[in-house]
């Protein structure tokens, strides 16, 4: 096998040359030699749909950080200045105009806190400034400082909208790297598939150009003998019949060449380009069919355990789980404690009147902001307040109607994870049984393919000793076509039996993975290729064997 690659190359330079063409009349098309080890390096580094995965777990690493700044500290501000008249309409009204003229600066925080709770802290200022004739502080300052917590005792003291967010969202951030893992697995699968499809395409080129150079042989024997008299002519006529036909199954093997490269330029290239397209694929890598041990139920038990699309379905498990909980936890009575701590302070200039109220001022005593704040944050005048808040829906049908839809989607979750085992079991047990059928299939079709080369060297004797027939030939080199393609079909279906063996055991079929199957349609076609001209006894034989 490996000393067909070089051949290979020469036959695939001569084919995009294009007929009667040589390489002095046209330049030399461009070739990538390419090993397997490196297509699959090519693939992880240039695919471009591991590159559109990629972003997934990102984005899903940013919805944690989304949620997890719902515990950040909210800061508040509020700044405000105004100014009121108010006209007097009685003694103690502090005169006939009263204008008062305020001036507010509050500052404060609110923090969430992962218990269900929440805990305000403000600082609140303010300076007043009249000329009510019955004021004792002019300016007045006010300085307030209090502190509020909030602590669910029943309904989210558990879990609350908050956290059932921030856990989901870390739970969609595990099985997003999963799913990249899984595109990853694939896209290696994948791309080991369709390099295998590749080097038997070529192989299926060289038996089909094998097998056309065989009947134009005999074409011109046949010719000979006719001129010499030693053949009829209608010999001649099923000859040129059986070249045209092979020269078909030539045209078709081509296609095929060209699909298969296609489809490795695909998985390997990281944006279309005219120069990638013209590009020609040597494979450097020839499929060998060496005896793999396979042990089954070893097998299963690792898929069980770490194939992605299983992982996945038990972190939706959890997922349901969370939900559960979360709704079974909103049926329960909202009851909150609720505790606030405070203080306050005032200051300014205090003025002193002549009695009776309302008085002339006669003396000032200065003051300001300083005297209150130090009120204030001295705990000279405290407050302080302790309670309960209680809130119920009765009868609380919404609530209940959540928590028996969680219970029910967590029930089909775990069903579906069951029968998602089932299936994962069913298809590495197949897959395992594929290669174990595929080795055999490798030796029988070469032992096939040994005994149609005898054959055909015995029709050919008795065919230039005058004992056989034109027709006996054609069928003979047709059978060792059959059994050429079907040993080299073989062979690369194996080798992609074992990829698909691993890849059932690490990853399950979505994306890229879903183009990875056992025994792949490609290699089917290009199976029919060698046998378009053969006679329909043939080629029911020949599917037969496929």
């Amino acid at each position: 096998m490996r000393a067909r690659i070089p051949a290979l190359c020469a036959l695939l330079l001569v084919l995009t040359l294009g007929p009667g063409a040589t390489a002095q009349d046209q330049p030399a098309q461009q070739t990538l030699r390419l090993s397997l080890d490196e297509a699959v390096e090519r693939a992880l580094d240039n695919n471009v749909d591991i590159a559109v995965a990629q972003f997934d777990p990102e984005i899903a690493a940013q919805n944690v950080v989304s949620a997890e700044g719902y515990y950040v500290p909210f800061l508040f501000a509020n700044l405000d200045y105004n100014s009121t008249d108010s006209k007097g309409t009685n003694f103690f009204s502090g005169g006939d105009v009263v204008n008062t003229k305020n001036q507010v600066w509050s500052f404060g925080a609110s923090l969430p806190v992962k218990t269900g709770g929440q805990i305000d802290v403000s600082w609140d200022n303010r300076r007043s400034d009249t000329n009510n004739a019955f004021t004792s502080f002019n300016p007045i300052y006010r300085v307030g400082i209090t502190v509020n917590v909030t602590q669910p005792l029943l309904a989210n003291l558990k879990i609350d909208a908050p956290r059932r967010q921030l856990r989901l969202s870390k739970i969609n951030r595990q099985i997003s790297d999963i799913q990249f893992r899984q595109s990853v697995i694939n896209t290696v699968a994948t791309t080991k598939q369709y390099y295998y499809d590749l080097v038997y395409a070529l192989d299926n080129l060289r038996a089909a150009q094998d097998s056309l150079n065989l009947a134009k042989k005999l074409l011109e024997e046949n010719e000979i003998r006719v001129k010499v008299g030693t053949m009829a002519p209608l010999d001649i006529v099923e000859a040129r019949s059986e070249v045209a036909a092979r020269e078909e199954a030539v045209i078709v093997a081509e296609n095929l060449v060209a699909d298969s490269m296609d489809n490795v330029k695909r998985v390997i290239f990281p944006q279309n380009d005219p120069s990638m397209w013209a590009t020609a694929i040597v494979p450097t890598t020839a499929p060998v069919a060496e005896p793999v041990p396979v042990d089954l139920e070893l097998a299963v038990q690792n898929a069980l355990d770490n194939r992605t699309d299983v992982v996945a379905a038990r972190k939706a498990l959890e997922r349901s789980d969370l939900d559960v909980l979360y709704r079974g936890n909103q049926t329960k009575p909202r009851l909150d404690l609720v505790a606030g701590y405070g203080g306050s302070g005032a200051g300014g200039t205090e003025i002193i009147r002549e009695p009776p109220i309302g008085g002339e001022i006669i003396e000032t005593i200065p003051g300001g902001y300083g005297d209150a704040f130090s009120e204030a944050f001295g705990n000279d005048f405290p407050s302080w307040n302790v309670g309960l808040q209680f809130r119920y829906s009765i009868p609380n049908k919404s609530n209940k109607a959540l928590r028996a839809q969680a219970e029910l989607s967590r029930e089909q979750a775990l069903v579906s994870l069951r029968r998602l085992e089932l299936q994962v079991a069913q298809e590495v047990r197949t897959a395992g049984r594929g290669v174990l059928s595929g080795f055999k299939r490798v030796a029988s079709t070469k032992a096939a393919r040994e005994l149609a080369a005898e054959r055909l060297d015995a029709e050919q004797k008795k065919f230039d000793a005058g004992m056989s027939t034109t027709y006996l030939v054609n069928q003979a080199q047709r059978d060792l076509a059959t059994q050429e393609v079907a040993e080299l079909q073989a062979v690369a279906e194996y080798r992609k039996s074992l990829v698909n063996f691993q890849r059932v055991q690490e990853a399950g079929v979505s994306g890229l993975g879903a183009a990875v199957v056992v025994g792949g349609s490609s290699s089917s076609q290009a199976g029919q290729a060698v046998l378009s001209g053969a006679a329909a006894s043939s080629v029911n034989q020949a599917t037969g064997i496929f």
